[in-house]
């Protein structure tokens, strides 16, 4: 009986030892697993950084068209409304490329690919004369630019699958204050060190503004290389077993898949769907009043002869109440209904619309209300892309994503073309065109604030 009751401690003992022992491996490997995605959070930041300085080349392009005018007289600032649009329609358009290079040749060899398309545009843009090629370059670098940007954002919202919207939020607030810096560094010490005012006349822009321009182009390339090297050794790739494994997968029902449907009929059943019609619609219409002032507000700024500083002042204001808004919708954007906060967005964006062309005689108002649209514009860009990983599941998100955002690249090209029309080929004063330019476009936003109305925060069901 001794014997058999020692038997009984001995064994006992041992499966005390192996359960502490699967509980240290278990921690362990807990620990091991947030390092990943920590560091991968980390390499999402460069990353993003990384592409975030492609959209600084927005605020050189009254400099570069001043300097094309040296090649072409018939050149106008509105010609360098299509610079910008070009790549963000090129993005909409092509985004799901990244998702499918990703299945072909994994998600490194990706980011890889992105970058080296990237440096590749640049060098074009450095050699151009023409501001034909600098349409393609553009074109290009929107290709570069959808093959890689969703890749790591994917991949860390993956190991905090409940955390989508402060994950969202945190790789806009680092690398956006970041660019607040570098954008000044850019402007004030490489393009333009003598503060001077842009306008086609400036004889300095004609001797000196391409020089300043290609030390920008060295500058980016060299920024671009340096990301893409740091995003490399960061990134690791999330293994949905662990995920489930260590309890940071999304609690409550998953989305519903037949197993035996393919990743293609999955997309096509959600696309063709009225919610994601719905939602396209909701973007397409979002977007006129953020591309007329995105486009437009510089150029506007230099017409009206806003103060110089005070044009340099809004954009550094510009991209660190980007920053603000980022961190502020991505504290709350996982608490609170996409519904809700888009008919914000929307609502706000309608008073902006309508009251824009009031500023174009007042700096202050000016600048008010070009931070303003930067607040909501940041906001609208945390919120939507984990509302639609939310909707539809991360393994979709590229593809349908893309789908959806679309809309968006389509609504800025439009209205880049209507814009630049309305510029050069209407007869009445530049007044007027504004004035119906964001009539126009608060009555869009006031019809998407609607649909928005009607949008939810339910999964679809595959089914």
């Amino acid at each position: 009986m001794e014997e058999k009751n020692n038997y009984l401690i001995n064994d006992n003992e041992e499966q005390m030892e192996t359960e502490e022992k699967d509980k240290i491996d278990f921690e362990k490997g807990k620990r091991k697993y947030i390092l990943k995605g920590l560091s991968s959070l980390l390499a999402c930041i460069i990353n993003t950084f990384g592409y975030f300085t492609i959209w600084l080349m927005g605020n050189s392009i009254v400099y570069l068209i001043s300097f094309r005018r040296h090649y072409n007289p018939n050149l106008t600032f509105a010609h360098g409304y299509f610079l910008i649009p070009i790549i963000y329609l090129t993005i909409c358009l092509t985004s799901p490329l990244g998702g499918i290079i990703e299945d072909a040749l994994g998600s490194r060899k990706t980011i890889l690919l992105s970058y080296f398309i990237l440096c590749i545009s640049f060098s074009f843009i450095y050699f151009s004369k023409n501001i034909l090629i600098d349409y393609l370059s553009m074109f290009f670098i929107g290709i570069g630019l959808s093959v890689g940007l969703s890749i790591t954002k994917k991949n860390v919202c993956s190991y905090f699958i409940n955390k989508k919207a402060l994950i969202n939020g945190t790789t806009y607030l680092v690398p956006g204050f970041l660019c607040v810096i570098l954008n000044i560094i850019n402007e004030k010490y490489i393009l333009n060190p003598l503060s001077e005012s842009p306008t086609i006349e400036n004889l300095y822009y004609d001797k000196k503004i391409f020089l300043n321009f290609q030390k920008l182009i060295i500058f980016e390339i060299a920024i671009l290389i340096l990301t893409c090297f740091l995003t490399l050794i960061l990134y690791f790739q999330n293994d949905p077993e662990e995920t489930e494994k260590f309890g940071f997968h999304e609690k409550g029902p998953n989305n519903i898949i037949k197993r035996n449907v393919s990743k293609g009929a999955q997309i096509k059943s959600a696309i063709y769907h009225v919610r994601a019609i719905r939602l396209f619609l909701m973007i397409f219409l979002f977007f006129p009043t953020i591309n007329f002032i995105n486009n437009t507000w510089r150029p506007i700024g230099i017409y009206y002869k806003i103060n110089t500083y005070y044009l340099q002042l809004t954009t550094a204001l510009y991209s660190l109440t980007g920053c603000i808004s980022s961190i502020i919708f991505g504290l709350i954007g996982d608490k609170i209904q996409f519904r809700i906060l888009f008919v914000f967005f929307s609502f706000c964006l309608t008073i902006v619309s309508f009251c824009f062309p009031l500023s174009y005689k007042n700096d202050i108002f000016y600048i008010s209300e070009v931070i303003i649209m930067a607040f909501i514009l940041k906001g609208y860009n945390i919120i939507i892309d984990p509302h639609i990983i939310k909707v539809y599941g991360i393994k979709n998100y590229i593809e349908i994503g893309g789908i959806i955002r679309s809309s968006g690249g389509i609504c800025e090209m439009l209205s880049v073309i209507f814009a630049f029309y309305l510029e050069n080929h209407f007869s009445g004063d530049k007044n007027s065109i504004y004035k119906f330019m964001y009539i126009f476009s608060g009555i869009c936003n006031l019809i998407s604030l609607i649909l928005g109305l009607f949008e939810g925060d339910e999964k679809f069901d595959y089914l």
